[in-house]
């Protein structure tokens, strides 16, 4: 007996891409689990796996290197790659990205491929910063504070990067790395964009698209409380702190400009509608794009979602070329 399509109960009101039943045909035939039963060390096992299939590898034409960026908070300080294309203009932006994974999952390694294939195609240098995950009762800031040590420090050392003393910095990142670039741009000035892909940008949940999309395939309601349980719900100012939630700014007129996407079939839709028309209320450019018929996750799986990915990158390309 064939399993029941995940996306019959949405099939009324939007046009399913089949790269998103693609996907759900994937995730059934391995017989993927939800992060609640499997807990945070399994679930990052697997999450590494799932990435590792759908996101794939290139052979990147380019210099790969890893710096350790030093931090007060970190004995240890902060791992970072760096992907310098062959290809880059003589003056090239710097994108200094945070991966997704509810501040729980997910690493460098899982976002590489995506990025390699941005810093390809822009001539950007990219930055994948390893930022350290939650849970951590000692240090429930950690991913925020680390992601804020990074950014001030490549300002100061650009050319460390290799970049030029006049070249554009921004920050970027999907999902709970959205929300950190976010939080970024609250704390540290001078930054000249940004880009959003998916990002948790009201730690509320009051959206309805968070009720609409319970239980959408990927990023649905146990989910989200999975990520909650393990890393928000310890953040005693989860949402008050601008650092943390992005509709709790103030300062939003301070804010570079923003590239956002969003994925049409996701719980953060609206919280991402929500910010970019907080940003333009005060003043902020703001380019946003809604990629129709895919869920939560799909940017960085170019191997099942082939032409949603390749039009979201391509909206990022062309972004980051007004700055180099």
């Amino acid at each position: 007996m064939a399993a029941q399509d995940p996306w019959s109960p949405f099939e009324g009101k939007y046009k399913i891409h089949e790269e998103s039943r693609e996907f759900a045909r994937l995730l059934i035939s391995r017989g993927s689990k939800p992060y609640s039963e499997l807990g945070v060390k399994k679930s990052r096992l697997q999450a590494e796996s799932v990435c590792s299939l759908v996101a794939g590898a290139i052979d990147f034409d380019g210099e790969e290197t890893e710096i350790i960026v030093p931090s007060p908070y970190t004995k240890q300080g902060i791992p970072v790659s760096i992907y310098k294309p062959a290809s880059r203009p003589e003056v090239p932006s710097i994108l200094i990205y945070f991966h997704g994974g509810g501040m729980v999952i997910c690493s460098r390694k899982t976002h590489e491929t995506t990025l390699k294939i941005i810093a390809r195609d822009s001539g950007a240098i990219v930055l994948n910063v390893e930022y350290r995950l939650l849970p951590d009762p000692d240090a429930v800031y950690a991913p925020f504070e680390d992601a804020e040590v990074v950014t001030r420090w490549v300002l100061e050392n650009k050319e460390a990067v290799g970049g030029k003393p006049n070249s554009k910095v921004g920050v970027g990142g999907d999902s709970a790395g959205g929300q950190l670039a976010i939080g970024v741009t609250n704390e540290v000035p001078g930054l000249d964009f940004q880009i959003l892909i998916y990002p948790l940008a009201d730690t509320s949940l009051s959206q309805d698209t968070v009720r609409e999309f319970k239980q959408v395939v990927g990023l649905n309601e146990g989910a989200l409380k999975f990520f909650f349980d393990n890393a928000y719900n310890h953040i005693p100012d989860l949402l008050t702190n601008p650092r943390v939630n992005g509709l709790a700014r103030t300062n939003t007129a301070s804010s570079p400009p923003a590239l956002i996407i969003l994925a049409e079939l996701d719980p953060l839709t609206g919280s991402g509608i929500e910010y970019a028309e907080k940003l333009r209320a005060a003043g902020v450019k703001v380019q946003l794009e809604i990629i129709q018929g895919v869920p939560h996750g799909f940017f960085g799986m170019r191997k099942v979602y082939k032409t949603t990915t390749a039009q979201a990158y391509d909206y990022i390309v062309k972004f980051l070329n007004q700055f180099q």
